[in-house]
């Protein structure tokens, strides 16, 4: 995959954005409209892959390997999960609702969050036999729309590559996970 496959997405959704507001008027900054917080997720290019339970650090290792792991495809082709790993303790226990209150504006679209996607390996992660880790994509053309779904470590490359490069869309993934609410494959 190109590497700035996803980037260029954003970049020319940005783009489409700021002609909206331009010829819509002023807005409120990203904050404000999401009901204030304070910021404190790191502004990243990647997805941030953010720990809130810290009761076992070889899980979280062996996850995060996981994750971040190449995955080759045909051709010779290797893709890889473009998320950054986040271990901080001021998150711990946190809600995805909670962190989603802690997502800056993004520092070139203040109107924006700087992510819509976050991936969170909390309790449920460390303990299910799986570590399945919860996404959670903020749709900020459906009025900051926050959805969620638990995703299996070997599946996120798959739907955060497909997701940011808008290849396909957070329905198709949703509608593709077991009963249980839990992605595995396609």
């Amino acid at each position: 995959m190109d590497d700035n496959g996803g980037r260029l997405g954003r970049l020319r959704r940005i783009l489409e954005r700021r002609e909206e507001r331009e010829a819509a008027g002023p807005s409120e900054p990203w904050r404000i409209r999401a009901g204030g917080g304070t910021p404190t997720l790191p502004v990243t290019e990647e997805v941030p892959l953010i720990r809130t339970d810290f009761s076992d650090d070889a899980v979280w290792t062996a996850v995060r390997d996981a994750v971040l792991a190449p995955h080759p495809q045909g051709r010779g082709e290797v893709f890889r999960a473009e998320v950054e790993p986040v271990e901080d303790r001021r998150f711990a226990g946190l809600a995805a609702a909670e962190l989603v209150e802690r997502v800056p504006a993004d520092p070139e679209c203040p109107e924006e969050p700087a992510a819509t996607l976050l991936l969170v390996a909390d309790a449920t992660t460390v303990t299910s036999a799986e570590h399945h880790l919860l996404l959670v994509e903020i749709d900020i053309d459906e009025n900051d729309l926050v959805r969620r779904l638990r995703v299996v470590p070997r599946a996120v490359q798959m739907v955060e590559n497909n997701l940011t490069t808008a290849n396909m869309g957070w329905e198709e993934f949703a509608e593709a996970a077991d009963d249980d609410g839990v992605l595995r494959e396609l």
